[in-house]
Order: structure tokens, then C-alpha cells, then sequence
């Protein structure tokens, strides 16, 4: 035994001085106020995590929709119950599905309480990551069927992104969002399209910088999601194509449930990078305009290290986003322990 914690001696060693050390030192700095220039510390205990809670979460709609909340989620039980009772069968079996509901219910009621950063980590979360794996299992599935003329051409335009920096990304993004010579808004003008000032306009910031992470993050998922094709023995196909499910079918009843493995695997991990997206705001917004693309990572950047520093504010909110991404990853786990199959 004293021989195994003696090879996890090197590794133990590392975490220690790249990641538990510092996670300690950043949680004893949020609980402390740095003076802005100069190195006064003064210990001010929960202080910051409850300005935090002002600047991030609205109390006052909290208190507002949380009636609502609750008749929703009793509605939610009784609808999955009467469900189950009109089909005659056990409520057990939609157990899941009233998971589903209660998960969609709380998530719904916690987007229309959170403000500031951390309703624009939550959206930008949920622009990328359902809309990138989806895309991205259907490209994996063209890609898996037999090859033809120029597919390996296809595939070397949908696995480049791969290759490519956060930061190459957004400079090739604020040229193709460039209102006069960007080529998006060129092609609108040929279609009799005014195209709207992509990185200036409010309203659709967020959104072109969800297109750019989405295109960078395009040939990782593909890549993925087409191992996780290949692993499913066409036996299944087969067979269905023998009772004579059409493709759909085969998609819906075969595929999907055979790759939910990957499925969970590329949900988790792109969480995670969504939450942590740096480079694209960076480059093509800086959290603005106002604050509108301003996400948790982002906030910690700008207050730590932008204008005037805050850096126990700062420290505290990485604590806020290292817990949301615990939070969000266990959720995903639950609902694997019931969806996903693994033979």
C-alpha cells in the first residue's frame, strides 16, 4: 500500500503546487479586501460573496416568481402523473421525463432571477452547447455514411477549427462581422438584407460570439461524435433496415441511444468550455457593449486585472463559477445515471 502512494507521490506533488494551493490561496483572497494600488489586505470574512449576491442574483424577482415557481413544479408532478394514468401504465416509467420537467422548471426560474454576468454565462451556456452538439452529431452522421467525391475535403473544412487558437478566432470573426467589409453582411446586402453591426449592437454581440465559439468548437464535437458513430456495430442497421425503419428510425431508435455515452461526454466538456470562454470576448467585444457579453470569466477578468482592481471580488466570483460548474456537472450526471447506456 505505502508502494502505491509512493508512485502517486509525483502527481500528488504537482496538484498540490498547480491546483490545490492556489485554489486555497484564491479562497483565502476572497475573503479579504486588497487596497487597489498597494498591498494592504484587510480581512472582511463573507463580505464580498454578499455584495456578489446583489450584483448576480435579483432578490426581489427571486421572491416575485418563486410562487410561480412552486405552482409549476406541482403542476409538473400532476401532469406526469395523469400522463401515466391515461396510458395505463406505471408511473415509474416516466419517472424521467418528470426529471426533465422539474430540471427545465428551475432552469427557466433561475435565467429569470440571475442578472449581470451570470445570466450571460448561463444563455451564452445554453446558445453553444445545445446547438453545437446537435449540429454536430447530425455533420458526424453524414460524415459516417459511405464516402463519395470530395469527402475527405468536407471533412478537413469541418476539423480545421480544431487547429485554431480562441484568439486567431476572433480576429478572423472581426473581420467577418466587419460592418462595411465583412462578408456576412455582404452576403445579407445580396439578398436585399441590411445587416445589423454585429459587435456594437446589444442585441446581437452575444450572438456573434456564439457563432464563433461554435465554429471553433465544431471539429472537436464532430471528431467525437463520429468515434462514437464508428463504435456502433452496423448489425443494428442492419436489422432495421430488414423490419424497415427508414432512417429516421434508425437515428432515433438506434443511434441516439447507442451514442448517449458520447452525447453526455460532449455536454459536460462543452459546459465546461462555454463557462470558460475568454478569448473570442476578448478579441471581439471586451465584455461589451455595456456589459451585455460580459461573462462570469470575463467579470473576473475586468475585476481583477481592468480599471480599478478588485481582487478579493474577483477571487470570490471564481469560487462562484468553479461552484456553478460543479453544480451543473452534477446535474448532468443524474440525468446520465438514467439516459445513458453504455451497452
Amino acid at each position: 500500500m505505502l508502494e502505491g502512494y509512493a508512485y502517486l507521490t509525483p502527481t500528488l506533488v504537482v496538484l498540490s503546487i498547480f491546483v490545490f494551493i492556489p485554489i486555497i490561496s484564491s479562497f483565502q483572497l476572497s475573503l479579504t479586501r486588497v487596497a487597489p494600488f498597494g498591498n494592504a489586505v484587510r480581512y472582511v470574512g463573507l463580505e464580498n460573496y454578499e455584495r456578489l449576491l446583489v450584483r448576480l442574483i435579483n432578490v426581489e424577482a427571486a421572491q416575485t416568481y418563486l410562487p410561480y415557481l412552486l405552482v409549476a413544479l406541482v403542476l409538473s408532478v400532476i401532469a406526469i402523473i395523469g400522463y401515466s394514468i391515461l396510458k395505463h401504465q406505471p408511473f415509474g416509467q416516466y419517472r424521467s421525463r418528470l426529471q426533465y420537467l422539474i430540471i427545465f422548471v428551475v432552469l427557466v426560474y433561475i435565467i429569470a432571477i440571475v442578472q449581470g454576468a451570470l445570466r450571460v454565462s448561463l444563455i451564452f451556456t445554453l446558445g453553444t452547447t445545445i446547438p453545437g452538439i446537435t449540429i454536430s452529431v447530425f455533420l458526424a452522421i453524414a460524415l459516417s455514411m459511405p464516402l463519395r467525391r470530395f469527402s475527405w475535403f468536407h471533412r478537413l473544412l469541418i476539423f480545421v477549427p480544431i487547429v485554431i487558437s480562441s484568439a486567431v478566432t476572433g480576429v478572423l470573426f472581426r473581420w467577418i462581422y466587419h460592418p462595411v467589409v465583412g462578408y456576412i453582411n455582404y452576403v445579407l446586402s445580396l439578398l436585399g438584407i441590411d445587416g445589423p453591426n454585429w459587435l456594437s449592437d446589444a442585441d446581437w454581440a452575444i450572438v456573434a460570439i456564439m457563432l464563433a465559439v461554435l465554429w471553433r468548437q465544431l471539429g472537436f464535437n464532430v471528431i467525437i461524435a463520429l468515434a462514437g458513430l464508428q463504435s456502433i456495430s452496423s448489425t443494428f442497421y442492419e436489422a432495421a433496415k430488414v423490419d424497415g425503419a427508414n432512417l429516421w428510425h434508425q437515428i432515433r431508435h438506434i443511434t441516439l441511444p447507442l451514442l448517449s455515452p458520447t452525447l453526455f461526454f460532449l455536454f459536460v466538456i462543452n459546459t465546461i468550455n462555454s463557462l470558460q470562454v475568454f478569448g473570442e470576448i476578448d478579441v471581439l467585444t471586451q465584455g461589451g457593449p455595456g456589459e451585455t457579453t460580459r461573462t462570469l470569466l470575463y467579470d473576473i477578468y475586468f475585476l481583477a486585472f481592468r480599471g480599478t482592481p478588485q481582487r478579493g471580488i474577483a477571487s470570490a466570483e471564481s469560487f462562484v463559477l468553479f461552484i456553478l460548474i460543479v453544480i451543473l456537472s452534477v446535474v448532468q450526471f443524474r440525468i446520465a445515471n438514467s439516459r445513458v447506456h453504455y451497452q
